[in-house]
């Protein structure tokens, strides 16, 4: 018998897959949210090396941190310990876990889409665009012209 390769749509996890674990994947229990209560988020530990420290802080700074709860903090924490533990070690099955666990947390934007987690790009100002236009401005009154409003 020879074998055959799946299609990426027939492998588990994949968004099209019958049993994928996607939005479309089936009913979603909802409850309310205790975000707010959390009384501080966990600082990042001095023993672990600047890697994982970096690691776990970038989270706290993340857009998506903005769903996290308490218990989506502890398993950041357990898993900044795992990549420390992988730094200093190498073990590929430590990091294989680290992985998986940053995975959940949607710590890359891969991670977010399988999620079905968009972040909101920030709007941005352009603070030469903004000085252009006041310079222009005040060139414009020293001169005794009025300029008029660009939409």
């Amino acid at each position: 018998m020879a074998y055959q390769r799946k299609r990426p749509e027939d492998r588990i996890g994949h968004p099209h897959h019958a049993k994928g674990m996607g939005p479309e994947s089936g009913p979603v229990s909802r409850g309310r949210s205790r975000r707010r209560e959390i009384p501080a988020i966990p600082e990042a530990n001095e023993q672990w090396l600047p890697q994982a420290r970096s690691w776990y802080n970038s989270l706290r700074i993340s857009g998506q941190s903005e769903f996290y709860e308490a218990s989506d903090w502890a398993t950041a924490v357990i898993a900044a310990q795992t990549y420390d533990r992988f730094l200093r070690t190498y073990n590929a099955s430590i990091l294989a876990s680290f992985v998986r666990l940053a995975e959940r947390l949607g710590a890359t934007l891969t991670d977010r889409r399988r999620a079905g987690i968009e972040l909101a790009e920030p709007e941005r100002t352009d603070a030469d665009d903004e000085a252009a236009d006041a310079a222009v401005i005040d060139w414009q009154k020293r001169l005794g012209r009025k300029l008029k409003p660009v939409d």
